[in-house]
């Protein structure tokens, strides 16, 4: 009997091309890793920066005489498919507040981290 010239892959084949398979997905997968935590991180910072800009526009409406001297403020708010902790922390630097100004700090918490803090001084024009 005679064997066709096309008989098929042997199974050392097979092993030996499924071991180059994983060695090549073992070098690629992490960077893709890498780059999805990357996208991520990216994503939640700039959620975050919006946010911290609301809540300081919002603050920046109101008179400054009427915020608190001291003390903090806290609440949670979802954006998008996460929910971040908003912080409003009066007056931190004392020396900053006075009659008819308040220093402000809002901090927005993710997942027990600060992803991002900024602060302002907010006086009276009057």
């Amino acid at each position: 009997m005679r064997s066709s010239p096309a008989q098929g892959l042997s199974i050392l084949e097979v092993v030996v091309a499924l071991a180059i398979l994983g060695v090549a997905l073992a070098f690629i997968v992490p960077s893709f890793v890498g780059f999805l935590e990357t996208n991520t991180g990216s994503e939640v910072r700039s959620q975050a920066v919006y946010l911290a800009q609301r809540e300081l526009e919002t603050l920046r409406l109101q008179d400054p005489t009427l915020l608190p001297t001291s003390g903090s403020a806290e609440r949670r708010e979802s954006y998008g498919e996460r929910t971040f902790t908003l912080r409003r922390i009066y007056c931190a630097q004392t020396a900053l507040c006075g009659p008819g100004s308040r220093h402000i700090r809002v901090e927005v918490v993710w997942n027990g981290r600060t992803v991002y803090a900024a602060e302002t001084v907010y006086t009276s024009l009057r």
